[in-house]
């Protein structure tokens, strides 16, 4: 009792704000705003599809999740291949002509810089889309579009920037009114965040209510698709924003291999699975989830979530907002505030370092 007391205390909106000295529970909040913004910023930023065969939305961790969350939302849809790519280079398919879309927020991102420039010789159409930096010049010096975002937040947290920006260059990659459907889901997350909020008490606030209860567990979070890029955003906040080790799994796939430590591995009482579940699940899904729940929940607790949004658009970015909210809960459980990324900076330090002789 003591214990639940202390966490339900630690959720207390002056408790949170002590922990969040970045003040990353405003950066959450104005997500809808992100949205408003992005699609004012992309106005006119058309690319239109001649001599492309596919488009590659080229970025890395919080810059390039906006490329998976846009193409996992269209897949259905496209009228072309649209490849998220996390690397240096491209794959070896592409060709001159295709569309190439680069997402830095700092600009500085070395993996996208080595793509985007690989693309340009090759030949592809280049978009750029960042605050700024190196990539901002080699777009110039490219004559090629450059959409830049406002900057002086985390690059995790420019999302709503990115993802607002994508349905201007891809309206006519897709089928159907993409910057209607996108003002549709903004106007719920504004609804949404008036429940999520740190000022919302603990019994009514589904981000704080889930936050204590897979406090002290590792979380791994499923998603089938196109809720797989939701469950990595999830994954993603809770490794960046709470400072935990969290996974993330697509079903069904998982379905034939992990199912196995689930239901066999006494163990798995440490992790806490999190099954994103969506009203547009076909039977089949509906049916396999069901029994996956059900055997993963043979030695722990299984957290299935839901968003009621009656569009797609709205459910998937409605449930990525309450991942984001649930990142925050747990860093203020877990004391610590949500917006140092040490490890990441240390990295980058590490690589700008002349490599050691052999």
């Amino acid at each position: 009792m003591a214990a639940t007391a202390m966490g339900s205390a630690m959720l207390e909106p002056e408790a949170v704000e002590r922990v969040d000295r970045g003040g990353m529970r405003d950066v959450i909040a104005s997500f809808p705003e992100q949205l408003e913004e992005g699609m004012r910023r992309g106005l006119g930023a058309t690319a239109d599809l001649t001599n492309a065969s596919r488009a590659f939305l080229v970025g890395m961790g919080g810059s390039g999740i906006a490329g998976e969350v846009f193409a996992a939302w269209v897949a259905d849809r496209s009228r072309i291949p649209i490849h998220p790519i996390h690397d240096y280079r491209l794959p070896s398919y592409a060709k001159p002509g295709d569309l190439l879309v680069a997402v830095s927020y700092s600009g500085e991102t070395e993996e996208t810089l080595a793509a985007a420039a690989q693309g340009i010789k090759l030949g592809c159409r280049l978009v750029a889309v960042t605050s700024g930096g190196a990539l901002a010049k080699l777009a110039r010096d490219a004559d090629a579009p450059l959409i830049e975002v406002p900057g002086g937040i985390p690059p995790r947290y420019a999302f709503g920037y990115f993802f607002g920006i994508l349905p201007s260059i891809g309206a006519e990659w897709v089928y159907g009114d993409l910057r209607g459907e996108l003002e549709r889901a903004r106007v719920h997350l504004s609804d949404l965040r008036d429940h999520l909020r740190p000022e919302v008490t603990l019994k009514r606030n589904r981000a704080k209510t889930l936050a204590a209860r897979i406090k002290g567990t590792t979380p791994i979070v499923y998603g089938a698709p196109p809720f797989d890029s939701i469950a990595k955003r999830w994954q993603t906040q809770f490794n960046e924003n709470a400072k935990m080790l969290a996974f993330s799994s697509t079903l069904p796939e998982a379905d034939h291999n992990e199912i196995v430590g689930w239901a066999l591995d006494a163990s798995a009482r440490r992790f806490t699975p999190i099954i994103l579940r969506d009203a547009g699940e076909t039977p089949e899904m509906h049916r396999r989830l069901d029994a996956t729940a059900a055997m993963f929940g043979k030695h722990t607790k299984v957290e299935q979530v839901r968003d009621e949004d009656d569009q797609l658009l709205g459910r998937m970015l409605g449930t990525l907002f309450l991942g984001d909210y649930v990142s925050l809960y747990l860093a203020a459980l877990r004391r610590v505030d949500p917006a140092p990324m040490a490890p990441i900076t240390e990295l980058k330090a590490r690589l700008r370092r002349p490599a050691a002789k052999p």
